[in-house]
């Protein structure tokens, strides 16, 4: 609890841990199976963020009964599955609850051998970082609530969020990672600060670098960031941000993420083929997004945005 890391860990054996999380949230996307699908893969996410392979999973559902359809739920719960199905994890059971509140997710079991989970605190001096998704979930799923993406933006939105990081997870392992972490609540930098501070270096970003969804600039003319107000009181004691930073950057490094990318940190020597092995395998927004450096003096910022 004291690392902020994605899952919970329990030995089983000497050389073996089950690896535990949970996760659900609102309606972000019009389409029922959609939503399952990304629900799905955001609740799968924490375990290959730790380097593990999920062996089980039990759905967690909440909704107005009478309000919603019963197709839709079966659609959801269809979604849901799909991805089970595609990441070789076995639906358990699970919990309903009617409530005026929609909530899904699912909670998840995994296993890891102790000597590969990878966690948020061992980042070393010199790592280059690389990101596998997009930014800017927040902004997309505002201009859906009122149909404001074109079929195509909507498309490759809802594609992004409900691919599995299993994917990334696998090749990334294959390379030198000392540390991994995903992109979601916390936002790109609230998720980076833990792993800062758990290593005591600065993690420094290139925020050009940093792979966005495409027209985010366009679609943030009418469709502001959310989630920021919670990352920005997390992170700003400990961070510098460049004045000549695009503030719209900013603000999507400070939202909220659904469904984000793995953050992975790499020797520099195999940064480039990971990359590679990334965008050939399907994660093809994946880039090099910053480095790993040394702090300074004991105050010295833990983040840098340039």
């Amino acid at each position: 609890m004291e690392t902020f890391d994605d899952a919970g860990v329990y030995k089983i054996t000497d050389d073996s841990a089950l690896i535990q999380t949970v996760d659900f949230f609102f309606p972000i996307v019009n389409d029922p199976r959609d939503f399952g699908r990304v629900a799905a893969a955001n609740s799968l996410s924490d375990i290959w963020a730790m380097g593990a392979k999920p062996l089980t999973a039990m759905n967690v559902l909440a909704y107005p009964a009478g309000k919603i359809p019963v197709e839709a739920i079966e659609e959801l719960l269809i979604g849901g599955s799909e991805k089970l199905t595609e990441a070789e994890t076995v639906l358990v059971g699970g919990h309903t609850l009617e409530q005026e509140t929609f909530i899904y997710g699912m909670s998840v079991t995994g296993i890891a051998k102790i000597g590969a989970i990878k966690t948020n605190s061992h980042a070393r001096i010199g790592d280059l970082v690389i990101l596998t998704k997009p930014i800017g979930t927040g902004v997309m799923s505002n201009a859906v609530s009122v149909d404001g993406l074109t079929p195509g933006q909507y498309k490759y939105f809802v594609e992004t969020m409900y691919r599995l990081n299993k994917y990334a997870s696998e090749t990334l392992i294959k390379f030198d990672i000392s540390a991994l972490t995903d992109v979601t609540g916390f936002g790109l930098l609230g998720h980076s600060l833990p792993v800062a501070k758990n290593s005591n270096v600065k993690i420094c970003y290139e925020s050009e670098k940093v792979p966005l969804f495409n027209d985010i600039f366009e679609i943030m003319t009418k469709y502001e960031p959310k989630g920021m107000g919670k990352t920005l009181e997390f992170i700003e004691p400990h961070t510098y941000i460049d004045k000549n930073v695009d503030q719209r950057r900013t603000k999507l490094f400070l939202e909220a993420q659904t469904s984000g990318g793995l953050l992975a940190f790499v020797k520099p020597k195999h940064a480039e083929k990971a990359v590679k092995a990334l965008q050939n395998g399907g994660d093809t927004a994946s880039a090099i997004i910053g480095e790993v450096k040394p702090r300074k003096l004991k105050d010295d910022y833990f983040l840098e945005i340039r």
